[in-house]
């Protein structure tokens, strides 16, 4: 009888030991959120191009899941490719070496955003990785894999102390932004911003919304002031295809009746990021010039960013 007690009892301390082992350590899900919303009168009109927080300490097999806020992706190990590429779902949530390639798609791009669990999986190597944001230049998350049983810097509760305070620094400095910027044009007469924002921050919005001029005068439309969102300036119909949307067509002069459009506006930098080279997209361009030969009221919008409000008029007058 001892000796069928003192077995079982080996027996339990056995299973004890195997199930408190690190190797068996219970994972966890660590909590992200992928950008943030500011809002106008009229509904959403920007926000933050980052990852809140910046960075987090993990242990292997361990997950993060991604709340967006506004359209993103998340994205691990971008591949070589025009930007295209990274609007679909990859195959797999997790990342099980340091070379695979595991992508969201966009998500965030909708009424009821949907939330993306990425799993770095228990065969991933100890070490620093990336997850980036292939829509918005700058985009990116540290994401430090530590051993199972290794002790960890934060707790989840702690950083989202941290994701607060650096949204709150973000709104901050979006405000500023908004409320310091100027710029024009060079050859002199009225200037419209395409966008305003930070390293972080982008309003999306006209600046002025409304612009008026005398027929036969030139509005010119500046991306300067925008490093991480692109835009289009476009007055008339639009084509069905989006990439379409984003090819320059139809010239510089209108007269209300033309289908015009500048194309992609984006900086050098951007336009590198999304590896754009070779495609039919507008190369590095910030500057587009419009000439108005007719009396009238000429709405326009971004093609990018209209859902949400990113539209403008211009008046013309004689």
């Amino acid at each position: 009888m001892r000796r069928i007690m003192a077995a079982a009892i080996s027996a339990a301390l056995s299973v004890t030991a195997l199930f408190a082992s690190p190797a068996l350590a219970a994972t966890q899900t660590w909590h992200v959120q992928a950008g943030y919303l500011s809002f106008d009168g009229s509904g959403p009109s920007g926000g933050g191009n980052r990852f809140y927080p910046a960075a987090v300490s993990i242990h292997q097999g361990d997950s993060i899941e991604f709340a967006p806020m506004g359209a993103h992706t998340i994205t691990f190990n971008r591949p070589a490719g025009p930007v295209f590429i990274l609007f679909g779902p990859s195959a797999t949530a997790t990342a099980t070496s340091p070379t695979d390639f595991v992508n969201s798609g966009i998500i965030g791009d909708s009424p009821v955003p949907t939330s993306y669990t990425l799993t770095f999986a228990s065969t991933l190597p100890a070490g620093t990785y990336q997850v980036i944001c292939g829509l918005h230049i700058g985009m990116s998350e540290t994401v430090n894999v530590l051993p199972v049983g290794a002790t960890l810097p934060k707790t989840d509760a702690d950083y989202a102390a941290t994701r607060d305070a650096q949204v709150a620094a973000d709104r901050a400095a979006q405000a500023e932004a908004v409320a310091e910027a100027t710029d024009s044009d060079e050859d002199g007469g009225a200037t419209v911003l395409a966008g305003i924002g930070t390293q972080r921050t982008s309003a999306l919005r006209f600046f002025p919304a409304s612009i008026t001029v005398h027929v036969g005068e030139k509005v010119t439309f500046l991306k300067r002031q925008d490093p991480t969102e692109p835009h289009t300036v476009t007055f008339g119909e639009e084509p069905p295809d989006p990439v379409a949307q984003l090819v320059a067509r139809g010239g510089t002069t209108y007269s209300g009746t033309e289908d015009i459009s500048s194309g992609f506006m984006s900086t050098k930098a951007q336009f590198a990021y999304y590896q754009l080279a070779g495609t039919p997209l507008p190369v590095a361009l910030t500057k587009y010039k419009v000439q108005f030969t007719k009396v009238g009221d000429w709405p326009y919008i971004c093609a990018l960013h209209d859902v949400i409000g990113m539209r403008g008029v211009v008046h013309v007058v004689p």
